[in-house]
């Protein structure tokens, strides 16, 4: 069994390489320990937040280095607490709600250093955001290929009761892009959205829902 995106006809798109069962499992076993990791990283990095602050307390009108190390320390790990949370909220049961489009598409683009090119439509969009915003990024990641400093051309429409983002796709996707495109296409399809691939392969486009309220 694979979770695969679809192309022009509707059938299984062949051009990209489509996860196998394993990788699946794989993830899925990780996933299975991610709400007690997450519950217990949470308590220790508090815990240490809080020695920190005391730290920083205690050090007042002594070392000045001893401050700034202090307050460095603190804005990292709130860094890190903020980032642990972001995945937190993966963990919970999806709820979908109104959300604005280009909201979605830069916090996506955002995490994974990408910067979109195009112009991006108005429009509020009814999903579960955290997974919607990783499976984009997971998309955006591919679509834009390896290296740094990636742009990623789009263009954006709006199509019945949906609205639609059509990316130009790199020859050389990353090397996990089979359970990257099977993730995003399991959230898009939850989301009643859509993924394809058009133009030989030549073109990604998601399909999302527009919020009706």
């Amino acid at each position: 069994m694979t979770i695969q995106h679809v192309d022009e006809t509707g059938q299984p798109c062949t051009r990209h390489a489509a996860a196998s069962i394993e990788e699946l499992m794989s993830l899925a076993v990780i996933g299975s320990r991610a709400p007690g990791f997450h519950h217990d990283m949470a308590s220790k990095l508090q815990g240490m937040m809080m020695s920190l602050e005391e730290i920083g307390e205690l050090a007042v009108g002594g070392d000045p280095q001893i401050v700034r190390a202090a307050e460095t320390a603190l804005d990292s790990l709130r860094d890190l607490l903020a980032l642990l949370n972001v995945n937190r909220a993966l963990t919970k049961p999806p709820t979908r709600t109104a959300v604005a489009f280009r909201e979605v598409l830069a916090r996506a683009a955002e995490r994974v250093y990408v910067s979109l090119v195009g112009e991006l439509v108005e429009a509020t969009i009814e999903v579960c955001a955290p997974s919607t915003i990783h499976a984009l990024s997971l998309l955006f990641d591919v679509a834009a290929g390896p290296g740094r400093g990636r742009t990623l051309a789009a263009t954006t429409r709006i199509d019945g009761a949906h609205v639609e983002i059509c990316l130009a796709a790199s020859p050389s996707p990353p090397s996990n892009g089979a359970s990257s495109l099977a993730i995003a296409t399991f959230v898009l399809r939850r989301d009643q959205g859509s993924l394809r691939c058009i133009d030989g392969g030549g073109h990604l486009v998601a399909r999302l829902p527009l919020s009706a309220r």
